[in-house]
């Protein structure tokens, strides 16, 4: 565009959560959850805040952390089923299932063989193991060095009172000699905890009056549950050790005894008393499927080591994401629930155990039990389709992606045209690409995710030979679909100075005929602006008008009001010529050193702000090289309101490219990026070299909102 007269003008030519479970409102809820679902709190609920649809819905009082959970939470005797639902996010019973008593909704419990691991032990960190006494040989871990202080235990409350009685064996043995709160020796062994989340460990100590050093005895400490043992010591009159499992109810017995590996069931010298331990856990689970339709659902299963019944805990199961909890059981091993999620996407779910009292979460302050994260996935599947430069053949780029990986599934990606007719091969897997025969601008295509009613579909030996037959959409046990999406091509055209009406013999001739012709709106200096019958000569012709506005001192491109005024101007005309909202208008922004100076993004919020409040479409000319004065202002301007990226159009002349071009050698379409968010869909690639056409030459993607008259 240099060489034609407006170079000393301008560069131009002028003229896309939370989980609820009801659709009812909060009012609605507080009379429908008592009166048809039979909520009720229990009677420690209290605190418990009163409105019941509150704490349904927003879980306020019952989800979150364990420690802020209140005395009780809402309980239903049944599922509950609320108007609306059905296109909301819900938990329901498994089907087959019975609803759990006194949980929450949508979960059934089962009470199975309760989760029970040996553990194991060792040497506490940090603390040097027992020296070896050759004279008693033990393999068992344990350390009889003083205790530091962040591991000295406190006492446990023996599980026998301390009187004058005879102590029976754990093992089931003979009685042994009685032992006293007045005798002069006496064994006593203490935990850091009696509960504590599942793989984590305790610290035992076991201290003796009797020094066992250079004696036939050893301090060992049995779990009476396993007859396992877990510590021994051969000198001194202390043996510490730590323990952990993986779950289940353990418990410990210290002996002053002749060293053993066996439970001793006579002639312990000292016995010391009970102390019991609970390592509680939950795991997660989701079953097959768990890639499913929108609306379909997607069961999850929380197994806890114990029945939760008798431990004070409940199982919870909560969105891993917000924390927002969707049910729980009070009872049971199992729990599980069949989460239905009527939009696509993936759902994150996690189990805990939570206090079901205060004095639970008091006593307990070492449980804190979550399962790993699990996840579920209601299907879905996007399209693009892109096809070359217009007037370079019919052939369209399908490439589709679903939100999932289909090749563990039944499912396939197919491509359609809008007839329902079958395009390319199906793909078993995350994405698919085909090629397609495209006859015109309308036609569109359409991406499912489907399976065809034959059992195996997909996985046995003949689903090769199933793909390869084409179908129709209407064959298909559809899951998933995307919209209906018209090829993207890359629109070639110009842009010029003088009139359409006096260079469009010569470009059709010389060039090929323009998809679009970008003209000023306004008259200014050397050029005249669009008239009516360049509006007529486009319309005849199907020609795209992409209309510029540069009516105005190109040096003062800077400042919010100058924007808006220059917005303003632009508008006028736009409405003058009966353009019609929805169309795109680009504001020329010339490089520095040309005519323009520094443009700032204050002047691009103005511009942005009147256009868009004018229903038509933002649109900018500028240089998008990294580091050039427009492509700094706009990368301010759009992190400051992405909206700005979003809803605007960018036309960049850089790289400017030297040679001989037309229609039919057009570059592959390369504009200059930023590196910041935007459309560029536009790109002056090379500028007329002022003979025959005087024509700058551009390409535009098909998104850009052209004026077609």
């Amino acid at each position: 565009m240099h060489s034609n007269p407006l170079c000393d003008i301008a560069r131009k030519p002028v003229s896309n959560g939370l989980i609820v479970l009801a659709l009812v409102s909060v009012a609605t809820q507080m009379i429908a959850l008592a009166a048809v679902t039979g909520w009720s709190a229990t009677p420690r609920s209290a605190d418990v805040k009163q409105t019941m649809a509150s704490a349904l819905i927003h879980s306020v009082e019952c989800a979150g952390a364990a420690a802020t959970k209140p005395s009780s939470c809402p309980v239903a005797a049944a599922q509950p089923k609320l108007a609306g639902n059905e296109s909301h996010e819900r938990v329901e019973v498994p089907q087959g299932a019975k609803q759990c008593p006194e949980s929450g909704p949508g979960v059934a419990c089962t009470d199975r063989s309760a989760l029970f691991d040996p553990g194991n032990s060792a040497t506490p960190d940090g603390m040097p193991a027992c020296p070896i006494d050759p004279s008693k040989p033990l393999t068992a871990p344990g350390s009889c060095a003083a205790a530091p202080a962040s591991v000295t235990a406190a006492p446990a409350k023996p599980s026998t009172p301390p009187t004058e009685t005879a102590i029976v064996s754990p093992a089931g043995g003979p009685s042994h000699s009685p032992i006293t709160t007045s005798s002069p020796d006496a064994l006593t062994l203490s935990t850091t905890s009696t509960s504590l989340t599942a793989g984590s460990p305790i610290f035992l100590d076991a201290q003796s009056t009797i020094d066992v050093t250079g004696t036939p005895y050893a301090i060992e400490i049995f779990d009476t549950a396993t007859k396992a043992l877990v510590a021994a010591c051969t000198q001194t009159n202390e043996c510490k050790v730590a323990f952990s499992a993986k779950g289940g109810h353990h418990s410990f017995v210290a002996y002053v005894v002749s060293p053993s590996t066996s439970l001793p069931a006579s002639g312990a010298r000292l016995i010391s008393n009970k102390v019991d331990v609970r390592f509680l856990g939950v795991s997660l689970q989701v079953n097959n499927p768990s890639i499913v339709a929108p609306g379909k659902a997607v069961t999850f299963v929380a197994t806890a080591t114990e029945d939760v019944g008798k431990t004070g805990f409940v199982i919870e199961l909560n969105d891993a994401r917000t924390g927002q909890r969707l049910t729980f059981c009070r009872f049971g091993t199992s729990c599980s629930m069949s989460l239905v999620v009527p939009a696509a996407g993936t759902h994150a779910i996690i189990a805990t155990l939570g206090p079901s009292t205060p004095e639970v979460r008091d006593a307990n302050p070492d449980v804190h039990a979550a399962s790993t994260v699990v996840t579920a996935t209601w299907l879905s599947v996007s399209l693009d389709a892109s096809a070359g430069v217009s007037g370079r053949g019919n052939a369209v780029t399908l490439s589709a992606l679903a939100n999932a990986d289909l090749s563990q599934t039944p499912y396939s990606i197919y491509f359609f045209d809008q007839d329902g007719q079958q395009v390319g091969d199906p793909c078993n897997a995350q994405s698919c690409t085909a090629t397609a025969t495209i006859d015109g601008d309308q036609q569109a295509f359409t991406a499912v995710i489907g399976a065809l009613p034959v059992a195996g579909v997909g996985k046995g030996p003949l689903s090769g030979v199933l793909h390869s037959l084409p179908t129709s959409r209407n064959r298909l046990f559809v899951q998933a679909a995307s919209p209906a999406v018209k090829p993207v091509r890359t629109l070639w055209g110009v842009d010029s100075c003088k009139r359409i009406t006096e260079l469009l013999g010569q470009v059709n001739h010389y060039l090929g005929t323009p998809d679009f012709w970008a003209r000023y709106l306004p008259n200014t200096g050397a050029c005249g602006g669009l008239n009516g019958a360049e509006i007529a000569a486009a319309h005849n012709w199907h020609i795209g008008i992409l209309p510029i506005f540069n009516d105005y001192d190109c040096s003062a491109v800077h400042g919010y009001a100058t924007g808006t005024a220059y917005a303003q101007e632009a508008v006028q005309w736009m409405q003058n010529d009966l353009v019609p909202a929805g169309v795109a208008i680009a504001v020329d922004i010339e490089p520095v050193g040309d005519c323009a100076a520094y443009v700032d993004a204050a002047f691009i919020n103005g511009w942005y702000d009147v256009i868009m409040q004018s229903r038509f479409l933002p649109a900018f000319y500028g240089d998008t090289a990294p580091g050039s004065s427009f492509a700094n202002a706009w990368c301010a301007a759009v992190q400051q309101r992405p909206e700005i990226a979003n809803n605007s159009y960018l036309w960049s002349f850089e790289p400017s490219l030297s040679g001989s071009f037309s229609k039919g050698n057009a570059p592959r379409f390369n504009p200059y990026s930023p590196g910041c968010a935007g459309h560029y869909v536009g790109w002056q690639y090379v500028l007329s070299a002022g003979g025959t056409p005087d024509v700058d030459q551009d390409e535009l993607s098909s998104l850009f909102p052209l004026w077609y008259p």
